[in-house]
């Protein structure tokens, strides 16, 4: 495998490890026991590794088959659950990773609007679609990839995050030729920094005013509330894109918005607008995990859940504050992340200069405790 492996989150230059069991939040090496996995492969593992009722219904499903190329009962129940739980999602439409759900709701958007540039928030990751990888933390964008052409870029806008003056300013600028805006309502890659509510609330106003589309990535923040962010924040957008969690640890990815932009892929009167294929979309066994996943996360595992992240944040604020100490920490209603640097973390911008050299010794009395 070129680098090693076919994941660049999961690159380990010093000490890797291939991992080949797991329960709940450990998992098992060849040279090791245990290892708790913190982020439970990016927080996809909401109920942790080898849940009983996920694991009983991937093995249920592959009794009856594995993949078809027909829709399944699984696909409909799970598209009925995701769009109870959040009314913005009149349609929806699975894939098979959140890049794809990414790249398929910015398309829906420019087909929508006939417009062409698409505006993201400074630092934001949503995936590694072209239209997603301009550079993070540059205005304007320059190629975070070999590979993306200038026309790429030039359809990227750059807003700075929770700068809600900013952004309305930047939206009005661009509204003639700006099919959508996309926003983390909690920004993962720099930290979990949690959007200020004025900002979404801008955005939602800016985007209104210029017959833009305003696009929430709740990938990773559908864990927030049983509606995800936006039921979080009551700020609805026009379209969503998820992943993650909806697939209860199988690939995953789902977009979906208001009907009028989702008819673009409806096929009953004749060619869609815009075709949207895949071998393996909403496949049985995805559904399934997906479907045991969801059914359990009731508003009192979501407190719970939430509960057991404040006794982390507290834990975390003692130790800030203890003489010495010399660390960052941003959260969201459920997640939480430490930088080693002495500023406030609010933005893309200080979130960077973090002490790297700390950093690298943190990292390595982690893997000597067993955290990895």
């Amino acid at each position: 495998m070129a680098g090693g492996n076919s994941r660049l989150t999961a690159f380990s230059s010093r000490f890797p490890s291939t991992l080949s069991t797991a329960r709940a939040a450990c998992c098992g090496t060849r040279t090791a026991t245990s290892a708790s996995i913190s982020t439970t492969n990016a927080t996809s593992l909401i109920l942790g590794h080898r849940d009983p009722q996920v694991t009983a219904a991937l093995q249920a499903q592959a009794e009856k088959g594995t993949a078809f190329a027909n829709p399944t009962e699984p696909e409909v129940e799970l598209a009925s659950l995701l769009t109870a739980a959040l009314p913005s999602l009149q349609r929806l439409r699975f894939t098979n990773s959140g890049t794809e759900g990414v790249a398929l709701a910015l398309r829906a958007a420019r087909a929508f609007t006939g417009k062409s540039k698409i505006a993201k928030t400074e630092g934001a990751y949503h995936g590694t679609s072209d239209h997603a990888s301009g550079e993070r933390g540059s205005a304007p964008p320059v190629p975070s990839s070999q590979g993306l052409t200038a026309k790429t870029l030039d359809d990227m806008i750059i807003i700075p995050f929770n700068d809600a003056a900013a952004a309305r300013r930047i939206i009005e600028q661009h509204g003639d030729d700006l099919a959508a805006v996309i926003v983390e309502p909690v920004m993962a890659g720099i930290g979990y920094v949690p959007a200020e509510a004025a900002f979404l609330e801008a955005l939602r106003e800016a985007c209104d005013g210029q017959r833009t589309l305003l696009i929430f990535d709740e990938v990773q923040t559908l864990r927030m509330a049983p509606g995800g962010a936006q039921q979080w924040y009551d700020v609805v957008p026009d379209m969503s894109c998820l992943g993650k969690i909806i697939g209860g640890g199988m690939p995953v990815g789902a977009f979906g918005g208001r009907a009028d932009v989702m008819a673009a892929f409806d096929a009953t009167e004749g060619a869609p607008a815009i075709p949207h294929g895949g071998t393996f979309n909403g496949n049985p066994m995805t559904m399934q995990a997906g479907l045991a996943t969801m059914r359990q996360l009731t508003p009192e595992v979501y407190e719970r859940i939430n509960e057991r992240g404040e006794t982390l944040r507290h834990q975390l604020r003692k130790w800030r504050a203890a003489p010495g100490c010399r660390f960052a920490s941003a959260a969201s209603r459920r997640s939480s992340a430490c930088k080693l640097t002495d500023r406030p973390v609010t933005t893309y911008r200080s979130a960077q200069g973090q002490d790297e050299a700390l950093r690298q010794k943190l990292f390595l009395h982690l893997l000597n405790e067993g955290i990895t």
